[in-house]
C-alpha cells in the first residue's frame, strides 16, 4: 500500500507543474535533470490569486489573521507511523513554569506569523532571558513579496532569523506598522526544529515533546467564529477552510471536555494556546483547541525557535537570505550539494548550516580550500563530519576543528544528504510566482550532483531552467564563547570567583588564587598545571581548573618550663620553648618560625627564628606570672601557618 502511495505522489508532481518528466525529454545531454518537489496545493491557489492574501487578513468576525500558507508539501508526513514517547503527563502547561512572555496584540496587521514565531522564540530563552523582539521588524523585512501586513508564514521567520536579519529589540523597533532602521541583532538562531503536522487526532507526541524541551511551539490553524465557545474559551473546527491563523501552543490537558465545545468532538483533551489579541480576548489571550480539530496543527510544519548568544560566530557566508523555498531530488532520496565562497577574512571556518526535509536524515559534509574553477570538490580537503539529523528543519553543525582561512581564499562547502523517505533532499531559495520573486543567484555559486563527482552549475545548467536558483547552504566563521570552569579547592578561594563565565574566543583571563588564612596555594588542576599565581590563561578552547591550597601546620610537639638561672649574681627566670617541625609541612618551604607573647588576644611579636631552630629562651620573667605564647611556622612566601597555643606557668 505505501508503494502505491508514493507512486501516486510522484505521478502528481507531474500534474502539480514542476514539469520535471517532460522537462527531461527537452534536453538531449545526458546530465540529470533535478525534479522540483511538488508545491503545496494551498499556495498554488494563492499564486493565481494573490488578492486572496488579502482577503484573508481578517476572520470572519473581524480578528486579524495573517497567515500564508507554506511552498512545502509536506502530505508525505501522513504516511509516517506515530512516535512512540514515553513519561509525557496528562497536562502540562508553560504558564505555571515562567515560560512565556506576555500576550502581545497584533492589531488589524496580519502578522500573526510574526507573534507565533516569537511567542516560540521567546519562550525558548525563558526563564533565564525574559527578551521582548520586535515583531515589526520581522514583518518589515522579511525580504519576500508581500507588504507588511499581507501575512507571511514560518519558512519567512526561519530565513530572516537565518540570515542573521534578527531578533532586534521590541524598543528598538516598536510594533507600529512603519519601516524599521538597522538596529544591532540580539541573538542568532542557528537551529529551527520543524515537527511535522499531526497526522491524526491524537498523534501529538512530538508537539507535546517540543513544548517540554524547548517552549511554546509555533502551530497553524483555520479560524471560524462559529467554531469558538466564548463561553469556555474552546475551539474546535470540523469542516472550515477558512481563515488561516497561527499561533504558540503552550501545552495541554488530555482531559478538557469535549462538551465545553460549540459541537461535541469525538473525544476529550486540548491544547492550550497563545494568541496574539491581546489579553483581553479569551482566557487572558489563550484557549483550549481540540485535539480532534480538523487542521489544528496538520497544514504545514510546526517549529520550535531556538537561540544562540550573536558571539558565537562572527561572519556568515551564504547565497539563501530568502532561505528553504523549495527542494529539488534528482531520483532519490540522496544527492549532493555545494557552494563555492570566498573568503572576506582571515576568520577560521566552524560550522556550516542547511536544511532537513524528513524525520531522519543522513549527511556528510566536507570542506575544500583553494577550489579551482567550479569544481566543488576539487583543491584540498581540509575538514569532513558525518552523523544523522532525526528532524525536519533549519540546523547548524559545529565542524571537528577550525578551518584556516586566509582572505580572498575560495573555498567550498559540499553536503552529501539523505532525506530518508523523501526523494527531494535539496534544499534551494528560488524565485516563485507572488512569493519569493526577489530571489536572485550569479553562476559558480551553487552546484548540484547525483554522485559528488560531476558537478552542475543549477544556475546556468539546464538552459537556465533554473535560473536565479541557490542551495540553502550556509558557512560560519568565528568562535562560539569560551566556557571557563574556576573551581577553588578547601582553603581558600579565586578571583573572579568560583564559577562558570564565556569569554570570547581568544580573550586573555587573569585568575589569582586567593587562600585563607593559615593556607597556602599549592597548584592548579585540570587544563592547567604548575604554581605560578596569578596566572593567565588564554580562551582558545573551553577550560576548567581547580586552585589547590594546603593548610600551613603549626611546629609540632611543643613544650614549654620555667626555669632559674643561676648563674647570675641574682638569678634570672627563663620560659624554655621547645618544638618540632611538624611532617604535614613537608614540601611547603617552612622558612622561619615566629614567636608571638600574647597579651589577652593582642598578640606580640617577641622573635623570628630560622627553620632549623626548635628551641627559644625568653629571658627575664617574672617568677610568679603565666605567660601565654603562640607559635607559628612561615613559609618563604611569608605565608603564617595555623598557631599553636602554650602557656608557662
Amino acid at each position: 500500500m505505501k508503494k502505491i502511495k508514493l507512486g501516486l505522489l510522484l505521478f502528481m508532481v507531474l500534474i502539480a507543474g514542476a514539469g520535471s518528466f517532460i522537462i527531461s525529454g527537452i534536453f538531449s545531454s545526458e546530465e540529470p535533470i533535478p525534479i522540483m518537489a511538488p508545491l503545496n496545493e494551498e499556495f498554488l491557489k494563492l499564486q493565481k490569486a494573490p488578492s486572496l492574501a488579502i482577503l484573508s487578513r481578517y476572520s470572519d468576525d473581524g480578528y486579524p489573521l495573517g497567515l500564508l500558507p507554506s511552498p512545502h508539501d509536506v502530505s508525505y508526513f501522513k504516511y509516517l507511523p506515530e512516535v512512540k514517547i514515553a513519561g509525557l503527563p496528562s497536562s502540562y502547561d508553560l504558564r505555571n513554569k515562567n515560560k512565556l512572555t506576555t500576550v502581545k496584540n497584533q492589531g488589524s496587521c496580519g502578522s500573526c506569523w510574526a507573534f507565533a514565531t516569537y511567542g516560540s522564540f521567546e519562550s525558548f530563552l525563558m526563564p533565564n532571558e525574559r527578551r521582548d523582539f520586535s515583531e515589526q521588524n520581522l514583518i518589515e523585512q522579511h525580504g519576500f513579496d508581500h507588504s507588511p501586513c499581507e501575512g507571511g508564514n514560518i519558512d519567512m521567520s526561519t530565513a530572516y532569523l537565518a540570515r542573521w536579519s534578527g531578533p532586534i529589540n521590541e524598543e528598538d523597533d516598536p510594533y507600529n506598522y512603519n519601516s524599521a532602521d538597522a538596529f544591532p541583532v540580539k541573538k542568532h538562531v542557528q537551529e529551527v526544529i520543524f515537527i511535522p503536522p499531526r497526522s491524526g487526532h491524537l498523534t501529538n507526541n512530538l508537539i507535546k515533546k517540543a513544548v517540554m524541551t524547548y517552549g511554546a511551539v509555533y502551530t497553524s490553524m483555520y479560524w471560524k467564529s462559529a467554531c469558538y465557545s466564548a463561553t469556555n474559551k474552546a475551539y474546535y473546527n470540523k469542516s472550515f477552510i477558512e481563515g488561516g491563523h497561527a499561533v504558540t501552543i503552550v501545552g495541554w490537558d488530555n482531559n478538557f471536555s469535549k462538551n465545553k465545545f460549540n459541537s461535541t468532538p469525538s473525544g476529550n483533551g486540548a491544547f492550550i494556546v497563545k494568541n496574539s489579541w491581546g489579553k483581553s480576548w479569551g482566557e487572558d489571550g489563550y484557549f483550549y483547541a481540540s485535539y480532534y480539530d480538523t487542521f489544528f496543527g496538520r497544514s504545514g510544519f510546526n517549529a520550535a525557535v531556538t537561540a544562540e548568544d550573536p558571539k558565537n560566530y562572527t561572519d556568515i557566508y551564504q547565497y539563501d537570505p530568502l532561505g528553504w523555498v523549495t527542494s529539488l531530488g534528482i531520483g532519490s532520496d540522496t544527492a549532493w550539494f555545494s557552494n563555492i565562497f570566498t573568503s572576506t577574512s582571515n576568520i577560521a571556518l566552524t560550522a556550516v548550516s542547511f536544511y532537513t526535509a524528513a524525520s531522519q536524515n543522513f549527511y556528510e559534509i566536507y570542506m575544500y580550500k583553494d577550489v579551482s574553477g567550479d569544481k566543488p570538490r576539487s583543491g584540498t580537503r581540509v575538514a569532513k563530519k558525518t552523523g544523522q539529523i532525526d528532524s525536519p528543519g533549519y540546523f547548524t553543525i559545529e565542524l571537528d576543528n577550525p578551518v584556516a582561512l586566509s582572505h580572498n581564499q575560495r573555498f567550498s562547502v559540499v553536503v552529501k544528504l539523505k532525506t530518508t523517505g523523501y526523494s527531494y533532499p535539496i534544499p534551494v531559495e528560488r524565485p516563485l510566482k507572488n512569493y519569493s520573486n526577489s530571489a536572485r543567484a550569479s553562476s559558480g555559486e551553487s552546484f548540484v550532483s547525483s554522485n559528488g563527482s560531476t558537478w552542475y552549475d543549477i544556475h546556468t545548467t539546464w538552459g537556465s531552467l533554473y535560473a536565479n536558483t541557490n542551495v540553502c547552504l550556509k558557512a560560519f566563521s568565528g568562535y562560539p564563547p569560551q566556557k571557563l570552569t574556576i573551581i577553588a579547592g578547601n582553603g581558600g578561594t579565586t578571583d573572579p570567583s568560583p564559577g562558570n563565565y564565556l569569554y570570547d574566543w581568544g580573550t586573555s583571563i587573569t585568575v589569582t588564587a586567593i587562600p585563607n588564612d593559615y593556607y597556602i596555594f599549592n597548584l592548579w588542576s585540570g587544563d592547567l598545571s604548575g604554581s605560578v599565581n596569578p596566572v593567565k590563561i588564554t580562551m582558545d578552547s573551553d577550560k576548567s581548573i581547580k586552585a589547590n591550597f594546603r593548610l600551613i601546620y603549626p611546629p609540632f610537639n611543643i613544650s614549654g618550663q620555667k626555669i632559674l638561672n643561676r648563674s647570675l649574681l641574682q638569678g634570672e627566670y627563663i620560659n624554655f620553648l621547645k618544638w618540632e617541625a611538624n611532617p604535614n609541612n613537608q614540601g611547603l618551604n617552612i622558612a622561619k618560625y615566629r614567636i608571638y607573647q600574647m597579651d589577652g588576644n593582642q598578640r606580640n611579636l617577641l622573635v623570628e627564628l630560622d627553620a632549623g631552630t626548635f628551641e627559644y629562651w625568653h629571658r627575664n620573667v617574672e617568677q610568679s606570672e603565666p605567660y601565654s605564647y603562640e607559635l607559628v611556622a612561615v613559609t618563604a612566601g611569608n605565608r603564617e601557618g595555623k598557631p599553636v597555643n602554650l602557656t608557662i606557668q
